[in-house]
């Protein structure tokens, strides 16, 4: 081989280094971001029905009417006994629940004008879409850097690399 030809080969070797890191740059910048996603995700708020369902979950469980009566109950039983010096936010809950309603709602509804909120099945759904994707960027990660140490390159794993990713088969990253 003459000086020519070792230096296209050095040249190609050079390149095929350069778009393999590349390449590894950029499926660990898109990890990056589908982490950023997922927490987004996870951090969303539920939907506004979702949110004013609860509240009159709530404020029904707390009308229920136990509460209510254990305290009636105090009054009525041959052994008084004095309430204690702090009513039950169940007991104020239902003397006023209307208004309690419409005032917590009407801050819920407010709390949505800016945000979009997520119901718990859409939740679901976009989180195992994104942490599959995740998953499928890590073990594209995972083979690029076996393949580049079977070249001889030494690339350093991240160190919140998945482990499904890191110890999975050659096979299965084929």
């Amino acid at each position: 081989m003459s000086d020519i030809d070792l230096r296209r080969i050095v040249e190609k070797s050079v390149a095929g280094g350069q778009t393999l890191m590349t390449t590894l740059e950029d499926i660990r910048k898109r990890i990056v971001l589908k982490r950023y996603s997922i927490t987004k995700i996870q951090q969303a708020p539920v939907s506004s029905d979702e949110a004013l369902q609860r509240l009159n979950d709530w404020i029904e469980a707390a009308t229920a009417g136990s509460a209510v009566e254990n305290l009636a109950a105090r009054f009525t039983a041959p052994g008084y006994r004095q309430p204690a010096s702090s009513v039950p936010l169940e007991i104020i809950a239902a003397a006023i629940f209307g208004p309690l309603r419409d005032l917590i709602g009407g801050a819920i509804s407010e709390s949505y004008s800016s945000a979009k909120g997520i119901s718990t099945a859409d939740r679901a759904r976009e989180l195992e879409k994104a942490e599959r994707e995740l998953l499928e960027l890590e073990c594209a990660e995972e083979a690029i850097i076996r393949h580049a140490e079977q070249c001889g390159i030494d690339v350093l794993r991240r160190i919140d690399a998945d482990p499904r990713a890191v110890l999975s088969s050659g096979e299965f990253l084929k």
